[in-house]
């Protein structure tokens, strides 16, 4: 079975605070109950959701999942995926154990964690994970579910081998950082924008990294992902200002023309920064360049209700259909912003419902993470964080569907008669 890999980061994690489960939509006033430090498009975007719940129409539609097509171009590909976060790109929020039974509690990233054993010493450390923090097993489980897409995050500070599959590498932390996030290797620095000496640096590294995908065998079947997560203000404004677009086409257009300028052949992914990837339409509208926008949906940020949220997906799937380029779901979860719980049935149903929603109307998805071990409380029940992150630990519970399993999962529809339309169009 063929893989195809791309590496992304992890947003920031919350948890929900809610003590009662309200039981019918009609309850609920603002079903994302937005944080007052939470801005930005994306936001904007959640809040038009939330207006149009209103009116919304429940509809059925039996599902069966899919057995993976091959990969030609993100222009016909259906992305069954999983991401391997915290792998090659560590992060404490997936594994906390790791940095307490190493010494280093008080670290909250990697450059902050190799700082109390020494480099010499977690240089060594971080070779025994990679070797087993990921295994073969792992990879025919994944496999046997289905999934055709594994992505995973690395940072300008590694490269990782291919093992002979179809890779989409994702530069998931780039010099001087480009989000403040633990996931770019050190937090709380955004030194990437507006900087001539990070953009030379990141040349260097598209270079370092399209070499790199040109000496694999199959180059075809690479996809470069060049940005993760761009936030130039704070990790609480989801969105892009004037400046901060004007910066990121700017880095795009050099990047493409300097990948191009070596081969025609590898895909290019873009983020689209939390604004939607119709938004850059006004820079991008039908490439010809062989680009796909990776964009990413969490309802956690926005606080959404647990039970509207599956709706809420398909809107924005349906929403996103509108770019004129492909979109790939880069991440997701299932956790909401309130009234979590580990109700396999209600975790099923949006679990199905986003992966399903983000196949049908886009190119596919990649959910995060494929192991997850956060000590989190994120349920009104005390329900842990990888009961809504962990693939692995879903797939254990039956939440996950194999290949040919049917099931009756609910699409909530704005778009009459049907919100799934069949066949999702080619770009």
């Amino acid at each position: 079975m063929k893989f195809s890999i791309a590496a992304i980061a992890v947003a920031a994690l919350a948890t929900a605070a809610p003590t009662a489960q309200e039981n019918t939509l009609s309850k609920r006033t603002n079903i994302f109950a937005l944080a007052a430090n939470a801005t930005g498009t994306f936001i904007d975007i959640l809040n038009k959701v939330d207006q149009i719940a209103e009116t919304a129409v429940q509809t059925k539609i039996n599902t069966t999942v899919k057995t993976s097509n091959k990969f030609t171009s993100w222009k016909t590909y259906e992305a069954n995926g999983v991401n391997l976060g915290g792998w090659l790109s560590l992060e404490k929020g997936i594994q906390p154990t790791f940095f307490n039974n190493n010494g280093a509690s008080a670290a909250v990233d990697e450059d902050s964690f190799c700082r109390v054993p020494g480099s010499f010493k977690c240089g060594t450390l971080l070779e025994n994970r990679y070797a087993t923090w990921i295994t073969k097993s792992d990879i025919d489980n994944f496999a046997s579910y289905g999934v055709n897409t594994l992505r995973i995050p690395i940072g300008y500070w590694a490269f990782m081998n291919s093992y002979n599959m179809h890779i989409i590498v994702d530069l998931h932390g780039l010099p001087g950082g480009q989000n403040g996030l633990d996931n770019q290797g050190r937090t709380g620095t955004i030194d990437w924008w507006y900087n001539s000496t990070n953009m030379a640096y990141t040349m260097t590294l598209i270079d370092r990294a399209t070499d790199f995908i040109i000496g694999q065998p199959n180059t075809n079947q690479f996809t470069l992902c060049i940005i993760n997560e761009p936030l130039a203000q704070s990790f609480y404004f989801f969105g892009q200002t004037p400046d901060s677009f004007a910066y990121l086409v700017k880095y795009y257009n050099a990047a493409i023309k300097r990948i191009r300028a070596k081969t025609s052949v590898i895909s290019i992914m873009l983020s689209d920064g939390f604004s939607g990837p119709q938004t850059w339409d006004q820079w991008f509208a039908n490439s010809t360049d062989n680009i796909v926008f990776d964009t990413h949906i969490y309802f956690f940020s926005g606080g959404a209700y647990s039970y509207d949220a599956p709706y809420s997906a398909c809107y924005l799937a349906k929403s996103y259909q509108q770019a004129t380029n492909t979109v790939f779901v880069g991440k997701w979860s299932l956790q909401a912003g309130t009234y979590n719980t580990a109700d396999v049935t209600e975790r099923t149903l949006f679990f199905e419902t986003q992966m399903n929603a983000y196949q049908t109307l886009l190119n596919g998805q990649a959910f995060w993470n494929g192991k997850h071990f956060g000590d989190q409380v994120v349920g009104t029940d005390g329900s842990l964080q990888p009961e809504y992150w962990s693939w692995q630990q879903l797939a254990s519970e039956g939440i996950v569907p194999k290949p040919g399993a049917k099931s009756n999962i609910k699409f909530w529809s704005v778009f009459l008669p049907k919100l799934v339309g069949y066949p999702r169009q080619s770009k």
